[in-house]
């Protein structure tokens, strides 16, 4: 958010100070208006060399952006020019914005099918191709093939305690002169993944006919749509500016700054494939700030002297396709969450900051999803020196409610795995934060 502000403070000023300096004397200049409007506007491509159908659209309603109530003073003396400015906008109003399309590609559940499985299995394939290479020079050595891994390892041919044979999530069997296989050990994060077999004479892996399946699925069309009700955008600011001879001072308020999304949804659909209908919805996105003061020179960065900020999110969901909620880590997943019908859905996200002066302030969370609560309330304070700038955590107090049995689940599994037990107040886990933002110390465990 601070980014974002600093970011329009360095455009205001870069403009200004481009313009006082074509400038000599007292000026004053107002507008009361300017802007670009469009109206019902509606646009259909469709590629020349393409004849399979596919197509592109855009639609708007009516777009609005612009600029109102500029005014500026600017007056000299001996000793400075000081430069008076404000400004509302940028202000944007876009209403009824549609952009889509129909596309003749592959079918993009497939390809990330076919990526998830191509992680799962990237550490097995590798180490199984270091085995057979360490067999074919034991082989040539010993004149025989070795029984296990361990005849490699007492021998120097592998070092069984270097990645990746660390990693115990996997383990491998000898069928020499036939096979090496990788099979999946209970503490795989998907141990349902079946066994990998690399045959020896062809030196191929073998795949599932349902794996090899799904590098044979044929190109289709997709429908595409993104659709959003309305976009909206305000601001209002004021900047003073005082040029000496050898330094430029500037004060800059934002008095208020609006953005906000209203009803956004994005589809994508394949052609006579219902299952892997594919959406997301998002009803409400804000971020708001009032009363931002920055102050500085051009010669350093600024500081910010005071004001309050909101972010917030409201009913956000995803559709999941069939065709990915069988994989192995987003069943896991969505079973953790207690999910049953492939829709993840967050009720609320929202995060207050306020900063009262350029020192001390507070901070506000909240996530509200079906499975899980979570809310965090408490002081920071900012230093904001050019050599170690940086937020530290006072108080902070972080309630963490586990709805679903999944979650509940696991958090236990984590406490069992770290051997501690986290402070609770019935079944909300109460954690406190203190220290940088980057690494703070966390107490309650």
């Amino acid at each position: 958010m601070k980014k974002t502000i600093i970011n329009l403070l360095i455009y205001y000023l870069s403009l200004l100070i481009l313009f006082i300096n074509f400038l000599d004397g007292q000026i004053t200049g107002s507008l009361a208006n300017t802007g670009i409007f469009l109206k019902n506007l509606q646009f259909n491509f469709s590629p020349v060399d393409e004849k399979n159908g596919t197509k592109y659209y855009i639609e708007i309603d009516e777009f609005n952006f612009g600029f109102s109530d500029i005014f500026i003073d600017q007056r000299q003396n001996s000793k400075a020019q000081l430069i008076s400015t404000k400004i509302s906008g940028p202000n944007l109003n876009l209403n009824g914005f549609k952009l889509g399309g129909r596309v003749f590609i592959k079918d993009w559940v497939t390809t990330e099918k076919i990526k998830r499985l191509e992680k799962r299995l990237s550490i097995p394939k590798k180490t199984i191709n270091l085995i057979a290479d360490a067999v074919d020079i034991y082989k040539l050595d010993m004149t025989k093939y070795p029984n296990s891994l361990n005849d490699l390892y007492i021998k120097n041919y592998l070092d069984l305690d270097r990645e990746p044979f660390k990693n115990q999530t996997w383990t491998y069997s000898l069928l020499l002169p036939r096979q090496i296989i990788a099979h999946p050990t209970h503490i795989n994060p998907i141990p349902k993944t079946q066994p990998i077999v690399f045959d020896w004479h062809s030196r191929t892996f073998q795949l599932e006919s349902a794996h090899d399946s799904l590098y044979n699925i044929p190109e289709t069309f997709w429908d595409y749509a993104l659709n959003i009700r309305e976009i909206s955008q305000i601001y209002s600011s004021k900047i003073e500016i005082i040029k000496y001879p050898d330094k430029t001072n500037f004060d800059f308020i934002l008095d208020q700054g609006q953005f906000k999304i209203e009803n956004i949804s994005v589809t994508a659909n394949p052609e006579n494939d219902l299952n892997n209908h594919t959406r997301i919805n998002l009803a409400n996105l804000v971020l708001e700030v009032r009363k931002v003061a920055f102050l500085g020179n051009l010669s350093s960065l600024p500081k910010v002297k005071h004001g309050e900020g909101k972010f917030t999110i409201r009913n956000f969901e995803i559709k999941i396709p069939d065709g990915l909620k069988d994989e192995p880590e987003i069943q896991s997943m969505l079973e953790t969450l207690g999910i049953w019908n492939n829709e993840l859905k967050v009720r609320l996200i929202e995060l207050s900051i306020n900063l009262m002066n350029e020192y001390t302030g507070d901070i506000k969370f909240v996530l509200a999803t079906p499975f899980l609560k979570i809310n965090i309330d408490g002081d920071y304070s900012l230093r904001q020196d050019k050599i170690h700038p940086e937020i530290l955590l006072h108080k902070m107090v972080v309630k963490i409610h586990p709805i679903s049995l999944g979650v509940r689940k696991w958090i236990r599994n984590w406490e069992k795995g770290q051997g501690k037990t986290l402070n609770r107040k019935g079944a909300t886990i109460i954690l406190k934060l203190d220290g940088p933002l980057k690494n703070p110390v966390i107490h309650g465990y």
